[in-house]
């Protein structure tokens, strides 16, 4: 096994990961001013609606791709094999995505208002398939992952400053957004070389391949429906305003919520490895560090988007967006759940081949949630959406850590979620104490924001938690050398 160090990979899983979701939310507060309300929620309506098409073409290949390539990525031969098989198939479920969309475009008037927008989001969908990804999270390659996306974040963003000027240029907005994705998996499919040659063949070996490829599918298919459904169904049932006060909660939801995974993600295919070559102890003993790690990162972050909740709505949209704030609170619950369920799913039952659990847990999860937002979504609008989706991560979550709690065992849990804890509450006294002299909105933000984050991490050494004191050795040494 390669001996890249797994949290140097997260650290720049967890840059790339939150610059591709970043960039536009660094770009946001300059997009929802000028664009407005209601041209900003078509475009994160009709992006919600290619997102079920995208889904289509990836059709659980990548995943897939990640977890089998790590056990034989030693061997060329057998890998460059397999490469190129799971790559025909993504072309055809590509194809097979076009195609729908196009018919779909056609027999739907609604989505006929939108179809410059679909057709200009659709051109992801070929170039994520052609972008093979996939390969260079086998081969652990995120230096170049990380350079790659953040080149073409840079130039979109200049493009968007450059060129967007007035509300009606959201056609421009949308162009620049997929900019960089287009751009950074043409490179990715130039440099893939280095690793494998791509190309098409006949012999897909379907019987090997199919079965595991349609359940991870199906488990995709369920998680889109409970993630973008709320967009979707907001659109159709309330209209593009929702939307577009929705988008700000999800769009803040969202980048947090892949930062905090980043670790997970990048651990997937050590894990199976570990796994394929009976390195139980390892595993163990990685799987332990990533949910401690997981939880002292998670719980503040959920303390803190609480604390600061109307700051940073009115910080990244403005005023008119601030009934977002409530929807947002909400979310922020949702973290909680959606994060540990990736854990169980990704960590514990993938990598150990238990995809029909993950598939129970989201198709579970999925229905719940179309069937509560028929409901509450007339009720409460964006409120609505947000909370079917916390509920929907916690049925994700408790279906999922049901069945992982049969194959591992965490040690540690007790004391890293009570210290975690208690320094949550170090948070909320420093918060409250700062709101008593600060008026300005800003500093209020800033003080909080660092006063939160060093009393925090104060508690942790106070309570001599192992996974601070080994972050604080380690910088402590770095300084040293």
């Amino acid at each position: 096994m390669s001996g890249k160090s797994l949290k140097v990979n997260a650290s720049l899983n967890g840059i790339k990961t939150m610059m591709s979701i970043l960039f536009p939310l660094i770009t946001f507060p300059y997009a929802t001013r000028i664009l407005q309300v209601e041209n900003l929620g078509k475009v994160n309506f009709s992006n919600s609606v290619i997102s079920y098409f995208t889904l289509l073409a990836a059709l659980g290949v990548s995943t897939y791709a990640i977890r089998e390539g790590a056990r034989n990525k030693n061997d060329n031969n057998k890998f460059n094999e397999f490469a190129n098989q799971v790559f025909t198939i993504n072309v055809i479920s590509t194809g097979i995505a076009y195609l729908a969309l196009f018919i779909i475009i056609l027999l739907v008037p609604r989505l006929r208002e939108y179809k410059i927008l679909l057709l200009i989001q659709s051109s992801m969908i070929i170039f994520n398939t052609i972008g093979v990804e996939w390969i260079y999270s086998v081969y652990e390659d995120y230096v170049f992952l990380t350079i790659r996306s953040l080149i073409f974040q840079l130039i979109s963003m200049a493009l968007l400053f450059l060129l967007v000027k007035d509300t009606n240029d959201y056609y421009i907005y949308v162009m620049i957004t997929v900019l960089s994705t287009v751009g950074s998996n043409l490179l990715n499919y130039m440099n893939s070389r280095k690793y494998c040659k791509i190309k098409l063949t006949k012999e897909l070996n379907l019987k090997k391949h199919i079965k595991p490829i349609l359940i991870i599918f199906s488990t995709s298919i369920a998680t889109t429906i409970y993630v973008n459904s709320d967009l979707t169904m907001l659109g159709v049932m309330v209209g593009d305003h929702a939307v577009g006060l929705y988008s700000v909660s999800t769009k803040v939801y969202s980048v947090i919520k892949t930062v905090l995974s980043a670790v997970i993600i990048v651990a997937v295919p050590r894990l199976s490895y570990y796994l394929s070559n009976d390195m139980e102890d390892k595993y163990k003993n990685t799987v332990t560090k990533i949910f401690n790690s997981l939880s002292l990162l998670t719980l503040p972050t959920v303390v803190g988007i609480n604390l600061l909740c109307n700051q940073i709505v009115m910080i990244i949209a403005g005023v008119n967006y601030i009934e977002a704030n409530i929807s947002l609170r909400i979310l922020s619950i949702a973290l909680v759940f959606s994060n540990f369920a990736s854990f169980t799913t990704a960590s514990v039952l993938l990598p150990m081949k238990k995809e029909k659990y993950i598939l129970m847990a989201t198709i579970a999860s999925a229905l719940v949630n179309v069937m509560l937002n028929l409901f509450l979504i007339p009720m409460f609008h964006q409120n609505g959406a947000a909370l079917t989706t916390a509920i929907a991560e916690l049925l994700v979550f408790l279906i999922s850590y049901y069945h992982a709690r049969k194959f591992i065992k965490i040690d540690g849990v007790v004391k890293n979620l009570a210290t975690s804890s208690i320094g949550c509450v170090g948070m909320i006294v420093v918060s409250s104490i700062i709101k008593l002299f600060v008026v300005s909105t800003t500093l209020y933000t800033v003080f909080t924001i660092v006063g939160s984050i060093v009393i925090y991490l104060m508690v942790l050494l106070l309570l001599k938690n192992n996974l601070a004191l080994e972050l604080i050795n380690g910088i402590i040494k770095k300084f040293k050398n």
